[in-house]
């Protein structure tokens, strides 16, 4: 059981270090949420602990196993905590992808106990796991994944959420009907989280998305005429049709340029969207992420 404690005192170590260089006294609030009684993680959590001098409280969440209450639990310990961090164990598959992806988009520091233990098995032996760890093995199937997928691209549309970068597989950015929703949503039926982001003439980006992988970024440029005819349909759709700076060709010409320029900063691949459909493009968004 403690052969995972190097993995596990780095989590602390980081957590530690990045509290001191902030000057604060050093307090940690240690989460154990296990689907079981937490015994055996909070054994692995003191000896963990009792290699450091530092003031800690230890709170156990036992026998979780519906994910309701899982989410109150962990909105909970966001609105009380300050300096803390979570450890968990689950044998349901489910809880494991909704805790893992709550940690990532809220930057919270999170140890997987049963996620890592498979992994170092699975390396250990050259093996994929089967998965099938739970008695509800429908949430590890490709339905659940495209699903949560959905799930994810609808929730974080349109930088909605910018923490969201952090958690995604694809990052799509571009200006506005440049086809980003429509190909988030194509690109989530096929098991991918994505989340777009919108890039706006003189407006800055998240810094979020300079701290991910540009690998997995993909901007969208179009031809400004189609563009054009594009945005005129929206505003006839609304009603709104007539001069507008939105349907501009000179305005429109000016938010690809920036656009294109912000793409390049970030060098991330460019992929021409004109005359080309949703399907073509995620072909060349998945090429390029299995290369």
């Amino acid at each position: 059981m403690f052969s995972a404690l190097g993995f596990l005192l780095k989590n602390v170590i980081i957590l530690i270090e990045s509290y001191k260089k902030r000057g604060g006294i050093m307090k940690l609030s240690v989460n154990i949420i296990s689907d079981t009684s937490g015994y055996a993680t909070e054994q692995i959590v003191k000896v963990s602990l009792s290699q450091f001098n530092v003031e800690t409280v230890i709170n156990i969440y036992p026998d979780i196993r519906d994910i309701d209450y899982l989410k109150d639990i962990l909105n909970f310990i966001i609105e009380t905590g300050d300096n803390f961090m979570i450890y968990h164990s689950f044998q349901d598959s489910r809880m494991n992808v909704y805790i893992n992806d709550f940690c990532e988009l809220n930057n919270i520091t999170y140890v997987d106990i049963t996620g890592y233990s498979i992994r170092a098995i699975s390396k250990k032996l050259d093996l994929k796991p089967k998965y099938s760890f739970s008695d509800e093995s429908f949430y590890e199937t490709d339905q659940f994944k495209t699903l949560n997928s959905l799930d994810f691209a609808i929730k974080y549309d349109d930088g909605k959420d910018f923490r969201s970068l952090k958690a995604c597989d694809i990052a799509i950015i571009g200006v506005s009907r440049s086809s980003k929703t429509p190909l988030s949503i194509y690109m989530a039926s096929k098991g991918y989280k994505v989340c777009n982001v919108p890039i706006i003439l003189n407006t800055s980006l998240p810094d979020e998305l300079f701290e991910i992988d540009s690998k997995k970024i993909f901007g969208l440029t179009i031809d400004k005429n189609i563009l054009k005819s594009f945005r005129d349909e929206r505003l006839k759709s609304l009603d709104l049709s007539g001069k507008s700076q939105y349907s501009d060709l000179r305005r429109i010409q000016k938010e690809l340029d920036y656009a294109k320029a912000i793409m390049e900063d970030l060098s991330c691949v460019i992929i021409d969207v004109t005359n080309r459909s949703i399907e073509e493009t995620a072909d060349i968004i998945i090429n390029h992420i299995k290369q």
